[in-house]
């Protein structure tokens, strides 16, 4: 990635589990990074206070950025609020985005948005780019919108959809595979749906995609997830394994049995092979994906961020 001259991005979500990993590494590679955020501060770049809700604040936070790349992370990705609160899903994840187009356009910026499997219905799993999108609940038709008025904003752009991301670097909202982790670790059983199939997404792996694709300006929309099509029960005992844990503390339900308000995809695994294609950083065999999420608690990941200074 040394071929990257950018030298000033705007990361919103700076403090979220993906963003705080992009902003570290982002500056651990020479960059001028401003972080964005609304409730917790970010511990590194340039902290910067974005209310997504503010149409005004949005437009006149970037033009004073000037910002030569913008990666958009921020999104109310809870998806039974987004249920509960449509409006509230659409402006943030869907017209958000779209002033963030605008606002890339007018300052010649390149874009890139961390969309979601969620824009797809699940009836058939292993999605490519060209596949019709058709989201079976809110969260997923706000992503999609924000995809629309992405496309619509005459900017430079790309949208990256992932899939259950997961990794460390949010102690204020765990994600799945820590939830595991804490459960499993305290000895208490937990119940894990089996018949609901996704790509799961290492966020360190991600993280190296997006900055890849960004230093190379990649266009249009490609699917940047782990390489597994896995159900949630079996990705559970796979870190109970690879973390030393008790698998059978993990029961397997079904779909029906949970209380979720909204309705979620059976089968919204991504196919990769673009990104394997196109990308140096590609996605991530599990195994592979596992041992660094396994590293990163450790401290390892350190290490990672130091070779990607010699880079």
């Amino acid at each position: 990635m040394g071929g990257w001259t950018t030298s000033r991005i705007f990361i919103t979500g700076g403090s979220g589990l993906l963003g705080s990993e992009l902003v570290v590494q982002a500056s651990a590679l020479g960059h001028q990074v401003l972080a964005g955020y609304n409730m917790h501060s970010p511990l590194y770049g340039t902290p910067i206070r974005i209310d997504l809700t503010q149409p005004n604040q949005i437009k006149r936070l970037m033009q004073k950025a000037g910002s030569e790349v913008i990666i958009h992370t921020a999104a109310v990705s809870d998806v039974d609020l987004c249920e509960d609160n449509p409006d509230l899903a659409n402006l943030v994840n869907g017209k958000a985005t779209g002033m963030l187009g605008e606002a890339a356009a007018k300052l010649d910026a390149y874009i890139i948005y961390v969309s979601t499997d969620y824009v797809f219905d699940g009836r058939t799993g292993s999605y490519r780019e060209e596949d019709k999108p058709n989201p079976i609940n809110q969260y997923g038709r706000s992503k999609l919108l924000g995809e629309e008025l992405l496309k619509e904003s005459g900017a430079r752009y790309c949208i990256a959809r992932t899939s259950v991301l997961y990794g460390w670097g949010r102690e204020h909202r765990p994600n799945f595979a820590t939830w595991v982790l804490s459960k499993l670790r305290s000895g208490q059983p937990l119940k894990v749906i089996g018949d609901q199939f996704a790509s799961p997404t290492l966020n360190l792996n991600l993280v190296e995609m997006i900055l890849e694709s960004t230093s190379r300006r990649l266009e249009g929309v490609i699917h940047l997830a782990g390489s597994a099509r896995i159900d949630r029960y079996n990705f559970a005992r796979r870190i109970a394994e690879r973390f030393h844990c008790e698998p059978d503390l993990i029961e397997r339900v079904e779909f029906n049995q949970t209380s979720w308000k909204a309705k979620r995809p059976t089968d919204s695994s991504l196919n990769v092979e673009m990104a394997e294609r196109l990308l140096e950083r590609k996605p991530l065999e599990l195994n592979e994906a596992l041992g660094q999420f396994l590293a990163a608690e450790k401290g390892q990941s350190l290490e990672r961020l130091r070779d990607a200074v010699d880079v």
